[in-house]
């Protein structure tokens, strides 16, 4: 949860999924990856360089990073919910565990560090997607993962961050192909603790939980009937 300004205009804090996170002697960088949509976000893009501002991390639950052995971990991001899957693939191979990553974006321009995506899977295939056609594969990246599925390929598992229609479209899929699937919700949080209720998402057995303390990773078979509908 990070401050937009020196001020209080916008008042609350934006909700961020952390890109990366790495020492640096003493202290600690953290990175995020921006793109105006808003307000909080347009203050955002006008902070100065060396301007102080005021985070709240790490908060909630991530991905499940431990290696499954044999098949690899299939990774979809879509847009700009890269940030978690590349903190995730960079993590996971840092630590041996081997990975496909599937990267999709309305059009070329939207396609993002892709060469640092290519560097973290290494060995494994990246597989680069657009709405548009203008670069990769055409069509979505669900598909494409499809595709995959239906040539032989198996996974151990999904994880995945983008808009909800992907996110339904990967749950979807996954409960057709009877895969374990873990989804990083991008619900609108105010506080970030779990305190406002704001960002409430509805699990399979009916209960109600702020994703921003019990998720935002979530499996999918955890959640209500609509995100796989």
């Amino acid at each position: 949860m990070l401050t937009c300004g020196d001020g209080f205009d916008p008042l609350l804090r934006r909700a961020f999924s952390l890109a990366a996170v790495r020492r640096d002697g003493d202290g600690t960088i953290v990175e995020l990856l921006l793109k105006e949509v808003g307000r909080g976000t347009a203050a955002l893009r006008r902070v100065a360089a060396g301007a102080t501002l005021q985070l709240i991390a790490p908060l909630g639950n991530g991905f499940t990073l431990a290696d499954p052995g044999t098949p690899p971990v299939a990774l979809v991001a879509g847009g700009i919910g890269l940030p978690p899957v590349l903190f995730a693939a960079e993590a996971m191979a840092a630590r041996g565990v081997r990975f496909d990553l599937y990267l999709g974006a309305t059009g070329a321009a939207e396609l993002l560090l892709v060469d640092r995506c290519r560097a973290a899977v290494g060995a494994g295939q990246l597989v680069l997607t657009t709405d548009d056609g203008s670069a990769g594969e055409p069509g979505t990246v669900v598909a494409a993962l499809a595709r995959r599925l239906d040539g032989g390929t198996s996974y151990a598992r999904v994880l995945a961050c983008g808009p909800d229609p992907m996110l339904v479209a990967v749950a979807r899929l996954a409960r057709q192909r009877g895969l374990d699937a873990e989804l990083s919700l991008e619900e609108p949080m105010a506080c970030g603790v779990g305190v406002c209720l704001g960002c409430v998402v509805e699990l399979a057995d009916g209960h109600y939980v702020p994703s921003c303390k019990e998720g935002p990773v979530f499996r999918a078979a955890e959640l209500a009937a609509r995100w796989s509908a």
